[in-house]
């Protein structure tokens, strides 16, 4: 037996989610799943001690992965867990399973005639196979509805069939079936057991624990999911630890292809002491569910500048004031956009109050303003007119906002609530400092004309 896994055999323990999922005896089953949680690990455990077991009906089973590595450990597993099962089972190699097609499979045989047969992805391969199938990070199989179609009928004598994934994009044939079985009774897989596993659900039941050998603090699970996600977009993150498939549309209005090249380093001046150019300000107000995004740019010949964001979160309206005036205060401010729909709407009246109505604009934020915002914003950006600071939540935030095409035709503009109670509001910041700078048309230059003179044929009347 070829065996790359070492492990205490005294010490092999099941997280409790990796235990549901080998206790179900349902016959059908989808596990939607994070990365790395160890679900196929439990399943070859399952799979290693039904083989065990005599009076298995028709006792074979067939599992394919995405690559054929995949494949291997998954048979290096159940050679693991035969040996701990104290069961005999042999490892009979790579064998030919149909020598016309040319279609060969890694095979454990155990003692009481119990075959596992891991195999690649290719839907040929299920032809004419009878027994247990497993298919193993599906949405990731170049064929999917293929696979599927070609090794369910393997099942139709009482044999189980497993599916388990991360996903890979929305519109995979394994997210449409992740949204069947969710349908229960009144959908086309009624008989499909659903499970879902994300990385806080294995965290909850203890992944951190097994991984550090200890019970894990606040902070090393803080540290854990820092080095797990590190250098990942949160689309992808939400794709692979969260079971959140990513849009396959393009309707990203700032993909990442145009916000990274507007990011710097080092750009920002936090008192503002260093401005010589002129300053403009967007304001997007929140309280309590969203932040409010005060966005600071200072143009320098043809490009702008950011040079601070604030960010309030549950922060009283006096305060908000506060801070917003001291920004407006500055001696090189010239023009702000502030948002003025429902929460904004005093802040922006009495901001232009006091600083007058040439330099202080309140917007409401009507679908056609949005349009406006967005059309701008995405110009000035594709045409690296603004630079912005180098930050993971402002880049996920710019990114959020989707142009989206209503029934009658119309595009609106929208983004999703984000883990952190974000909704676009960096986004609105900046675009609002961008139309702040557009709409400003220089200082206000009053001069006298030249004094009339008397027409000569009226002198004397």
């Amino acid at each position: 037996m070829r065996l790359r896994l070492k492990q205490n055999m005294a010490k092999i323990t099941f997280l409790p989610y990796q235990k549901k999922w080998i206790t179900n005896s349902a016959q059908f089953a989808l596990c939607e799943k994070s990365r790395r949680v160890g679900i196929t690990y439990a399943e070859a455990y399952r799979v290693t001690r039904d083989l065990s077991t005599k009076n298995v009906k028709n006792n074979k089973v067939w599992f394919s992965s995405a690559d054929l590595s995949a494949s291997e450990e998954f048979i290096d597993y159940v050679g693991f867990f035969a040996k701990y099962l104290k069961t005999a089972a042999k490892y009979i190699g790579e064998v030919i399973i149909d020598k016309d097609d040319d279609i060969t499979a890694h095979r454990v045989r155990f003692s009481n005639g119990g075959e596992c047969n891991a195999i690649s992805s290719n839907p040929t391969r299920f032809r004419s196979k009878g027994g247990d199938v497993i298919l193993d990070e599906f949405a990731h199989h170049r064929d999917q509805e293929k696979m599927f179609t070609a090794s369910k009928p393997s099942a139709m004598w009482g044999n189980r069939v497993r599916i388990i994934s991360t996903h890979n994009g929305d519109d995979s044939f394994f997210n449409s079936l992740v949204a069947e079985t969710k349908k229960g009774a009144e959908g086309t897989m009624k008989n499909w057991t659903p499970f879902r596993i994300t990385i806080e659900d294995a965290i909850k039941d203890g992944l951190v624990n097994t991984i550090l050998g200890h019970k894990a603090t606040k902070e090393d699970i803080k540290h854990f999911m820092e080095d797990a996600f590190a250098g990942m977009t949160q689309e992808a993150i939400d794709e692979e630890f969260y079971c959140l498939p990513r849009s396959s549309s393009n309707s990203h209005l700032l993909p990442y292809e145009l916000i990274n090249p507007i990011e710097r380093d080092n750009i920002l001046d936090e008192l503002l002491a260093g401005i010589v150019g002129d300053i403009y300000v967007g304001g997007d107000i929140g309280r309590k569910k969203n932040p409010s995004v005060f966005w600071i740019l200072e143009r320098l010949g043809e490009l702008l500048y950011t040079r601070k964001i604030i960010a309030l979160k549950n922060v009283p309206y006096s305060e908000q004031r506060k801070i917003l005036y001291d920004v407006l205060s500055h001696k090189n401010f010239r023009r702000a956009c502030i948002d003025a729909t429902g929460i904004g709407n005093q802040l922006a009246e009495e901001a232009q109050d006091a600083f007058g109505k040439l330099r202080v604009e309140p917007v409401m934020f009507t679908p056609k303003v949005k349009e406006e915002l967005a059309s701008h914003t995405y110009v000035m950006v594709e045409g690296k007119k603004v630079l912005i600071p180098r930050d993971k939540t402002i880049r996920e935030d710019l990114y959020s906002v989707r142009a989206v095409t209503t029934s009658a035709g119309n595009v609106r503009y929208e983004a999703d609530q984000s883990k952190d109670g974000g909704h676009a509001d960096y986004f609105f910041g900046l675009a609002l400092a961008l139309m702040a700078a557009k709409s400003y048309s220089g200082p206000l230059i009053i001069t006298s004309g030249a004094r009339r003179q008397m027409n000569s044929i009226l002198q004397g009347y």
